[in-house]
């Protein structure tokens, strides 16, 4: 057994999913835990799912002769700019509701004009498109980890430097415009950034597990804890638990380690959730039994201070 799990790890692939799995977990924790807390994680679907259209784009120019220098990740950056550009352009007011409008309009904007390419490209050409939605991260290659490693290395050290600027724009984007802080362009950056990390990360590994990883993850540490630190960490370790076991379990069942990842990182929410309502609960009864306990201490000084006062009358 440990000369098979030996012979495994040795495997170029396995390593390069390794690696990516830690990458993809940096990523998620520098980036999504901001998306959250802002409250845009469905920017996240729609930035990676922008991807297909500006990859069939690409694609679309290559085949057509007219930009053959056009590469499709190309496109997939420039359409994931597209979106977060529009995005922040409706949220510049702090309203969250209005960039969920703008990302959903840009998500269909995207879709479509990628469903509406699909037909001028080869159908050779099409399962390409199709790759930035479903993803495998058994499948990546030596470029692959290097656009994540580099991706990851640049939002680290950008959340580093802003990490106090994004956090009051994410929280409370009126009130840092009111303290003199330049909250448009820190809101742009924090988008702009978030747009491309989620790019590359959907390059690698897909769609589907991208928005699985950014999200569920930080939307369970949000729920269970309380410091900001403690999120950032708490975000990395579900993450690339539900990578690794996902990697773990695909040579066991027989099914795409993107799948059980996914499906691991939704359950950490759900479970987060209820762990989160019996905390509450005990809390209440704590509270509770605390009101009780000052409430008989009162009665018993009151009878103390009257001791002539019959508790029968």
């Amino acid at each position: 057994m440990i000369d098979l799990l030996i012979q495994l790890l040795s495997t170029p692939f396995i390593q390069r999913a390794l690696i990516g799995a830690i990458l993809v977990a940096v990523v998620a924790s520098a980036s999504g835990t901001f998306l959250v807390f802002r409250g845009l994680s469905f920017m996240t679907t729609g930035v990676a799912h922008a991807a297909l259209g500006g990859a069939a784009l690409g694609l679309f120019l290559q085949y057509t002769g007219i930009a053959p220098w056009f590469d499709p990740l190309l496109g997939a950056i420039v359409f994931s700019i597209f979106v977060a550009m529009i995005t922040g352009y409706a949220g510049e007011k702090g309203v969250a509701q209005k960039m969920e409008v703008a990302v959903g309009v840009s998500f269909a904007l995207s879709m479509s004009i990628a469903v509406f390419l699909m037909y001028y490209i080869p159908p050779t050409q099409v399962p390409q498109i199709w790759g930035y939605l479903i993803g495998d991260i058994l499948l990546l290659d030596n470029l692959d980890i290097v656009l994540l490693a580099g991706t990851a290395v640049i939002l680290v050290i950008i959340t580093l430097i802003f990490n106090k600027e994004f956090i009051y724009v994410s929280v409370d984007m009126e009130g840092a415009t009111a303290h003199g802080l330049n909250s448009r362009a820190y809101h742009y950056l924090m988008l702009i950034t978030s747009a491309l990390a989620i790019s590359f990360a959907t390059k690698a590994v897909g769609a589907i597990l991208v928005y699985a990883i950014m999200v569920a993850p930080a939307a369970a540490s949000n729920e269970l804890v309380s410091s900001v630190r403690g999120v950032f960490i708490s975000v990395f370790a579900i993450a690339l638990l539900s990578e690794f076991v996902g990697i773990a379990a695909s040579f066991t069942v027989q099914a795409s380690p993107s799948a059980i990842a996914g499906i691991i990182a939704a359950l950490s929410y759900v479970i987060a959730m209820q762990v989160k309502k019996m905390r509450d609960r005990a809390q209440t009864m704590k509270q509770a039994e605390t009101d009780a306990s000052k409430q008989q201490d009162t009665v018993k000084q009151s009878l103390h201070s009257h001791p002539g006062h019959d508790p029968a009358h």
